[in-house]
């Protein structure tokens, strides 16, 4: 099969990653939806570089890998991968993890953010009514948030407070009242994010 035939049955393609970037061999991660199939497929392949007409770096597919569908690509990485924890919070490990290995994404979200809100009231202790982004933006007011970095300059001092609200209010709010749909690794790039957040929110101690 030629090379225009087999574009002919390709909707769309991405590369996704790259082992070996740079050398005569990489590896490449493409993500390829093919117009027949109700799925896109993950396609682990082996390149081989050369040189065009001009000098330029041209790589060629080889025979040497394989492809599956997208959803059991994630099985593998679930099910193999061992969590990074040396760089997520361990009260974020603590309150997500479990709910993660039990496939209650959305769960686990709104528990990580929640440490958030938990950590700063305690830190300045705020009254219980004081909920969510009005207690992140009183905490974190760019004027005189106990909990702001005066060192910063006003303009950062006001990034991170909308930063953080924004965080929170994109990723928290939504899991607090309606249902969302999210797979094992769009949940774990919120906790990520929550987990940067809390160890910023520890950095400054308590007034």
């Amino acid at each position: 099969m030629s090379k225009a035939e087999i574009q002919a049955k390709i909707e769309f393609q991405e590369i996704i990653g790259e082992a070996n970037e740079g050398g005569f061999q990489p590896i490449r991660f493409t993500r390829v939806k093919y117009k027949k199939s109700p799925t896109a497929h993950i396609d682990i392949r082996k390149f081989q570089r050369a040189y065009d007409d001009d000098d330029e770096d041209i790589f060629y597919p080889t025979k040497s890998g394989f492809r599956f569908p997208e959803h059991e690509f994630k099985k593998v990485l679930k099910k193999y991968s061992l969590f990074p924890s040396t760089y997520v919070h361990p009260k974020i490990i603590k309150k997500s993890f479990r709910l993660l290995e039990n496939e209650e994404y959305e769960s686990a979200v709104l528990q990580a953010f929640k440490t958030i809100e938990t950590s700063i009231r305690e830190r300045i202790n705020a009254e219980p009514e004081e909920l969510g982004i009005k207690l992140i933006r009183k905490a974190y007011h760019p004027e005189n948030g106990p909990l702001t970095d005066f060192q910063l300059p006003k303009s950062e001092r006001e990034a991170f407070t909308n930063y953080i609200a924004g965080a929170f209010g994109f990723y928290k709010n939504p899991c607090s009242h309606r249902d969302v749909e999210l797979d094992f690794i769009e949940a774990f790039e919120r906790i990520v994010v929550a987990s940067d957040l809390l160890k910023k929110i520890e950095i400054k101690p308590p007034f």
